[in-house]
């Protein structure tokens, strides 16, 4: 398949990067990519007992966009079969032309897809060469079908590091990326006025994995990457929990200082609050409750509510249909776990 390229830069072409004035010069035919693979058409299963053999490569021609230079990134993708790649998700970004890893990483992608373990899927791998954001080459698309088998998923995470914990590292102050799509989010409790930074790694022994502001102010919501972060982030409010959205693909942050809360039909549907216990890091509640459903809920902020679509302890956020369900009228204390990936709640009867 051919397509024509527009490719953006200054009277002449020095680089592929935004800038005040760009002239729009017109290369000559763009060649798409040919991916290859041997999984292509396979009923592939996973198990433990394979984890560390290597998944079938990827491999993939280079893609031209009309003159000898250009040094594309190159993207491969996968996602459920019939999805369009809505929901994709990114095994690799290089530069070379090939990818190859484990079964464990492919059965780890696998899960955080959402794909269901000891069940086979039908996935679709698709590659993107790209120069720049409206210049780039796609390949076909490969089809195979894979069954993954169950682990206890690990999530990417940032580490946060400040003056809550003394600028060190640990697996209590962190933050993570459910979707495995460089894009962040957890709770963290901060002091007024604290100082923070994030790390792809738990040390300081990595500049360029270290994330601040851009800005002296350390409020702006844009990020620096590398060079030991730039400037320490601020919390802009007062000391207490913070919901912080970390958005690697486009270096952007934002933070809120939030405030729980439970609402149901026991006090029609009105803020019963929470309180945060520093030491523990839980949220909790004792209160008198009917029969019924009831809901967490941030700020009385009716877009900030959380209930659980399997009634399995794990919260997803709030829909008209996945109310927590209390089946007989009595006193409970209500905690609320938000410190790991997955966000967690507990009912306890007290009588």
């Amino acid at each position: 398949m051919m397509y024509k390229s527009i490719i953006y830069g200054f009277s002449m072409l020095l680089a592929l990067s935004s800038c005040e004035e760009v002239n729009m010069l017109q290369l000559g035919e763009t060649v798409d990519l040919v991916l290859s693979s041997d999984v292509v058409g396979k009923s592939i299963v996973l198990s433990e007992d394979i984890a560390e053999e290597p998944f079938g490569a990827f491999t993939w021609t280079p893609a031209d966009f009309g003159y000898p230079s250009a040094s594309p990134e190159y993207i491969l993708q996968m996602d459920f079969e019939g999805n369009d790649f809505k929901n994709a998700i990114t095994l690799i970004n290089t530069l070379d032309l090939r990818f190859e890893n484990t079964n464990a990483m492919f059965n780890q992608k696998l899960i955080t897809l959402g794909a269901v373990p000891g069940v086979a899927s039908n996935l679709e791998f698709k590659l993107t060469g790209k120069l720049h954001e409206e210049v780039y080459a796609v390949g076909n698309v490969l089809t195979a079908n894979i069954t993954p088998y169950k682990i206890v998923p690990v999530f990417p995470k940032l580490y946060v590091t400040g003056d809550h914990n003394t600028w060190g590292f640990n697996d209590e102050s962190a933050i993570f990326s459910v979707k495995d799509n460089a894009i962040y989010e957890g709770y963290i409790y901060l002091r007024e006025d604290g100082l923070i930074k994030f790390s792809q790694q738990p040390n300081w022994d990595n500049p360029n994995a270290i994330i601040g502001d851009l800005d002296e102010s350390g409020t702006s919501g844009v990020l620096q990457i590398g060079n030991w972060g730039g400037n320490n982030i601020v919390a802009s409010q007062a000391a207490g929990v913070y919901k912080f959205m970390v958005n690697l693909n486009n270096q952007s942050y934002s933070q809120l200082l939030v405030n729980w809360a439970v609402t149901g039909d026991f006090n029609s549907w009105a803020m019963a609050d929470m309180v945060y216990d520093i030491t523990t890091g839980l949220w909790s509640l004792t209160v008198d409750m009917t029969a019924g459903g009831f809901k967490f809920i941030a700020n009385q902020d009716w877009g900030k509510v959380y209930g659980d679509d399997e009634m399995d302890g794990v919260l997803d956020k709030g829909s008209d249909g996945n109310n927590i369900i209390i089946q007989e009228g009595g006193n409970y204390t209500i905690t609320m776990d938000l410190s790991d990936a997955l966000y967690t709640y507990s009912i306890v009867k007290n009588n």
